[in-house]
C-alpha cells in the first residue's frame, strides 16, 4: 500500500506519515519504483505499519507526546510477540494522563468560579449605578471591574 492509500485509509496527511516515520514510529520498506530517478524512494506499507499508525493516531488524539508513543512502542517491539508487554506502559501513561486532566479540571474550576465571582461584581457595579444616567467620574477604576465587591459595596436588596 502506498503512502497516498495509507492517507486516505487513516485520515492522516502524507506529510504527518512522513514525519512519524522520520520519529521512528514507523518503519515502511522501499520499493522500486521502476523509474530511474525515483528507485527506492516508494513506502510500501505492510499491515504492521497501519496497525502502527493507527495507534500512534489515537494516542496523539489523546495528548500523548511523540516521547510517550516512542516508549510505548519500544515496550510492544522488545516484549513477547502477543504485543501484551506494551500493556503496562500504555496504563501507566493512562494513569499519568488521567492524574494532568484531573488536575487541569479542578484549575478550571476554579477559574470559572473567580470568573462568576466577576461578572456578579461587575453586574452588582451596573445595579448600583442603573438609575444614575453616568457612572460617577474618577469613582471607579478599570482594575474595580475585575475584583471581588466588598460585602460594604454590594447593593442591598
Amino acid at each position: 500500500m502506498k503512502i497516498s492509500d495509507v492517507s486516505k485509509k487513516l485520515g492522516l496527511k502524507p506529510k504527518t506519515i512522513r514525519f512519524y516515520e522520520e520519529q521512528g514510529l514507523i518503519a515502511p520498506q522501499r520499493a522500486d519504483s521502476g523509474s530511474w530517478f525515483s528507485k527506492g524512494k516508494n513506502r510500501v506499507f505492510a499491515q504492521e505499519d497501519l496497525s502502527r499508525l493507527d495507534f500512534v493516531k489515537k494516542a496523539r488524539e489523546l495528548d500523548f507526546s511523540i516521547k510517550e508513543i516512542q516508549s510505548v512502542l519500544e515496550h510492544y517491539d522488545q516484549g513477547p510477540s502477543c504485543g501484551c508487554g506494551a500493556r503496562s506502559k500504555v496504563d501507566e501513561l493512562l494513569k499519568r494522563k488521567l492524574d494532568e486532566v484531573r488536575e487541569l479540571q479542578h484549575s478550571l474550576k476554579s477559574l470559572e468560579e473567580k470568573l462568576l465571582e466577576i461578572r456578579s461584581n461587575n453586574a452588582a457595579i451596573a445595579s448600583r449605578f442603573a438609575d444614575a444616567p453616568d457612572e460617577p467620574q474618577g469613582e471607579f477604576l478599570i482594575a474595580d471591574y475585575i475584583l471581588p465587591v466588598s460585602d460594604g459595596d454590594k447593593k442591598k436588596d
